[in-house]
């Protein structure tokens, strides 16, 4: 791996390069969260056109960009199908598929990938991450590949165009938007008032603003999630009790940094509010048989 490269028009990577230097310009974003955008991107269009393709589903912060919800990550998740949480197994297949040359520029070191075992302390669960490091020109950047093992998925997995953020799109299997909301919300009732995954009510409110549902299956998708984790589903307003008052102001700080304003409420509690209209018909079998409506916020 070469990152040593000055930036030109004259090769695919001092393109892209520039194309994503002057892309962050006019956001007004740092440029290492397009860097690490494209080199996820580039790992994912990389899968798309492996015979691996149908062995892993996509899911977490990339997938949200084919919800018209993209957003800064330095990880690419997946859940995986007919194969176990072997660590050499999967970095070995994980190098297999980001050795493919497709002429985007991205140098992906596959020598100096490192496996390891991840566990998420709320459930239990282990996983594996396997850590890239790559360069585009003269910039490094380093991405995970973040595997999980055995998680179900109800729907069934469905594919997916997650669109690039220097054009074109990558088809790919991923989660249905039920089951990213249905893991999200059975977290956060598992977490309760302890919880700090900020970013999962952000994403449940964004996607319950702009994605039609149907409540049969989101009710489906939660009984799946939460019998795998041998999680109680109660209603959010119940398990978030008090929360308000706790969390506002580390909440308050981290909307701030993350330059959320336009998108989620100031106040915490009146982002619960609106997801507990969203979510407790589903955690009380209420909505079954009625349709989410996100113009209006509200089931019918």
């Amino acid at each position: 791996m070469n990152a040593s490269k000055k930036p030109t028009r004259a090769t695919p990577e001092g393109n892209a390069y520039l194309d994503l230097q002057a892309l962050a310009k006019q956001s007004g974003r740092p440029v290492d969260e397009y860097l690490t955008l494209y080199a996820l991107e580039g790992f994912l269009n990389r899968l798309s056109q492996s015979p691996r393709r149908e062995e892993f589903v996509l899911k977490g912060g990339v997938l949200l960009a084919a919800f018209d919800q993209r957003r800064p990550t330095r990880d690419v998740d997946f859940a995986v199908i007919g194969l176990d949480n072997d660590v050499d197994n999967i970095l070995s297949i994980l190098r297999e598929v980001a050795a493919a040359d497709v002429g985007d520029g991205l140098d992906i070191d596959i020598g100096q990938a490192a496996a390891e075992v991840i566990r998420e302390d709320s459930t239990g669960y282990t996983g594996v991450r396997v850590s890239f490091p790559a360069a585009l020109a003269s910039a490094k950047v380093n991405f995970n590949v973040d595997v999980n093992v055995g998680d179900p998925i109800t729907p069934k997995p469905e594919v997916i165009a997650v669109p690039r953020i220097l054009g074109g799109t990558i088809q790919i299997l991923g989660y249905p938007v039920e089951m990213v909301i249905a893991e999200k919300l059975v977290t956060a009732i598992e977490r309760g008032t302890a919880n700090t995954r900020w970013r999962d009510f952000v994403d449940m409110y964004r996607l319950s603003n702009s994605h039609s549902m149907a409540g049969n299956v989101l009710i489906e998708s939660c009984d799946t999630v939460a019998t795998y984790r041998g999680a109680t589903l109660v209603p959010l307003g119940a398990a978030l009790e008090g929360f308000g008052e706790i969390a506002q102001a580390r909440w308050f700080a981290w909307r701030n940094k993350q330059k959320l304003q336009a998108e989620a409420p100031e106040n915490i509690s009146e982002l619960i509010r609106a997801l507990e209209v969203f979510a407790d018909p589903v955690l009380l079998r209420s909505a079954a048989g009625r349709l989410w409506n996100p113009s209006e916020r509200e089931w019918q």
